[in-house]
């Protein structure tokens, strides 16, 4: 029973207003994938087909188990193909002739095909146990191999420790457990299995001599899948390991023979490399059983230094879209039930449209421990919903559209005025309360009579630096941006992240009118860049542009609409003009994301947009600035 989720299909477009206008064609096309660029494909060599071995292995046998089809949990992609392919390289490339294959098993299937494959091997063999499926925790924190009837709410299948005992009564010299199974409640597509959270340590090391417990995952992390290949990618690189690609992997000379060491030192760095820098399989460290021989005889070549480059490059482009895209369906769903109640302007809607762009406006994904940026379209649809209540409540007042340019009157109040300021003299111990937004009402105004009587810049900073910092401890976005504006003002707009900041909170709490000063505090961010370091510089300077260009769309938009409905030679100008500053600052976030290697696809539509024609976006541009 197949219960894997699915990402796909397309978001409802023009959710905000219907129509053709810009804001149409800036929403067409449906989910914008993000997909990195790859060489020249290279496909993963087969290991389904065995390599014929030399003669027959008499004395061992085998138990080859996989559960893919699972009746109340996601199924397992790959589970069966995996079995066979191990099967097939048994009997073979190893010559085993005494092979117990199960299929979906359930609990009682599965206890009998250990104690069947048990009984097989004969005295001075070694017995292999492959398992791929889901696992879990018990009650008491065991590792448990869940079969086929196992629910969220009843975990069913075999102790870990019961299968090593059960397969040590017979006369094995050797007893090999390979495990492709995850045991931290995610499945190999990222998908969540609903089973019971639990908490992972490492496997122990078995305490009978002749037991190896060699398993794909040993934390909470997925055991990855592979679908470029149909396997999982621990079962796919041991049996290309098996097939002789593993033959001197710890540094010696090929000699034929792959040794257990060697197998795990290949599969471990191939899975680090291929599936990510975050994930590695168990090792063994016990020397004898380090020895054990896995393979001899006919071997083939793996594949090369530049073939597994371009295999990885392929994987994580697969990784990167297929998590880009599940964030991108779960902003659709929310975006669809955002859209059907905030269908008219009220403070309960305008909050879920705040907080839906705050969520999702500078929006990540992690592949491979890395911050991934997600271009959710729907952002767009939220920001333009708020612009057109803006623009109602302005008409029914009867109010004009500032023009471009135009600047907010600051509020001026009278400075406080205390006695002393002994209360706040140390500015080091009040960075913790700060922190915490606990600073007292008497210290507060203590704070501020300081800054109005320092007379240095240094010391003025260091007070307004505090007093933000209370303001973010509190929570208080309204305090944080009076503050953050007066410090830019007033005392020094050199620090990048703050104009950063400032213009991002300005951007998801102001409306239209403030997006000259969204444009403005965004180009002093981009004056100081090279205060900025690596991929921080990268991240920094890509959400600039990308704010940068947004803003201009969306004032464009708004221009666009005040032309329609006024059509006057003034709007005219400036439906024109912004439709030039919507361009160029769209090209720019273009230029820079293609140069950094960053997404680009919703750069190009934007500025395919404004621009009428792809021709401006594809024309050459200039190299920017270098990554410090």
């Amino acid at each position: 029973m197949c219960l894997t989720a699915g990402w796909g299909g397309e978001p409802a477009a023009g959710l905000a207003r219907g129509g053709a206008g810009p804001l149409a064609l800036v929403r067409s096309g449906g989910l914008m994938l993000l997909a990195l660029l790859s060489a020249a494909f290279a496909a993963p060599p087969d290991i389904d087909v065995p390599l014929k071995g030399a003669s027959k292995v008499r004395k061992d046998a085998a138990l080859v188990v996989s559960v893919e089809d699972y009746t109340f949990l996601p199924d397992l992609a790959g589970a069966t193909r995996d079995g066979d392919a191990l099967s097939a390289w048994l009997g073979t490339s190893r010559g085993l002739e005494r092979i117990t294959r199960v299929s979906d098993p359930d609990r009682a299937q599965l206890r009998k095909g250990v104690s069947e494959a048990a009984r097989n091997v004969r005295g001075g063999g070694t017995l292999w146990i492959y398992f791929a499926g889901h696992g879990s925790l018990d009650a008491s924190g065991a590792r448990l191999l869940l079969t086929k009837e196992t629910a969220p709410d009843d975990l069913q299948g075999v102790l870990l420790d019961d299968l090593v005992a059960s397969a040590t009564t017979g006369r094995a010299k050797q007893v090999l457990v390979v495990l492709d199974a995850d045991f931290g409640g995610v499945g190999r597509g990222g998908e969540p299995l609903g089973l019971p959270e639990v908490k992972l340590g490492p496997i122990p090391t078995p305490a009978n001599p002749k037991v190896a417990i060699w398993s794909a995952t040993v934390g909470a992390e997925p055991a990855a899948g592979y679908p470029a290949t149909g396997h999982g990618l621990f079962t796919w690189l041991t049996l290309g390991a098996l097939r002789g690609w593993a033959d001197g992997s710890t540094g010696g000379k090929a000699n034929g023979e792959v040794t257990l060491e060697e197998a795990q030192a290949f599969v471990s760095k191939q899975s680090r490399l291929v599936g990510g820098k975050v994930w590695s399989p168990s090792r063994e460290s016990r020397e004898d059983v380090m020895k054990w021989s896995l393979a001899r005889g006919n071997f083939e070549p793996g594949p090369t230094k530049d073939e597994w480059a371009t295999m990885a490059q392929e994987e994580k482009s697969r990784r990167v879209t297929e998590a880009t895209q599940r964030l991108q369906a779960q902003a659709t769903g929310e975006w669809l039930e955002i859209a059907m109640v905030t269908a008219v302007s009220t403070p309960q809607g305008i909050e879920k449209l705040n907080a839906f762009i705050a969520k999702y406006e500078l929006a990540v994904t992690q592949v491979d421990g890395l911050d991934v940026a997600v271009n959710v379209p729907e952002v767009i649809d939220a920001r333009a919903r708020l612009d057109g209540f803006t623009r109602d409540a302005r008409k029914q007042k009867g109010k004009k559209r500032p023009k471009k340019g135009t600047k907010k009157k600051k509020v001026v109040t009278a400075a406080p005025t205390v006695s002393s300021t002994a209360m706040c003299d140390d500015l080091v111990k009040l960075e913790m309360p700060a922190m915490g937004g606990t600073i007292t009402p008497d210290q507060l105004t203590c704070l501020e009579v300081k800054l109005n009587s320092a007379t240095k810049q240094t010391e003025r900073d260091k007070v307004s630096r505090v007093l933000l910092a209370n303001a973010d401890g509190k929570g208080s976005t309204s305090e944080w941006m009076r503050l953050a504006s007066r410090h830019l003002d007033e005392i020094d707009r050199s620090d990048p992240d703050l104009c950063f900041r400032y213009a991002l909170t300005l951007s998801r709490e102001g409306t239209i009118e403030e997006a000259d000063e969204v444009l403005r505090w965004a180009d002093y961010a981009l004056e100081n860049k090279s205060r900025w370091e690596g991929p921080t510089f990268v991240a920094r300077v890509y959400n600039l542009y990308r704010l940068r260009a947004e803003t201009a769309t969306r004032m464009w938009i708004d221009a666009e609409d005040e032309l329609v409905s006024d059509r006057t030679e003034e709007n005219m100008i400036e439906a024109e003009e912004s439709r030039g500053l919507a361009k160029n600052s769209a090209r720019e976030w273009l230029d820079y994301a293609t140069s950094a290697s960053q997404p680009s696809d919703r750069a190009y539509r934007l500025c395919e947009t404004a621009a009428g024609s792809p021709n401006f976006c594809t024309a050459t541009a200039p190299p920017p600035a270098a990554v410090p």
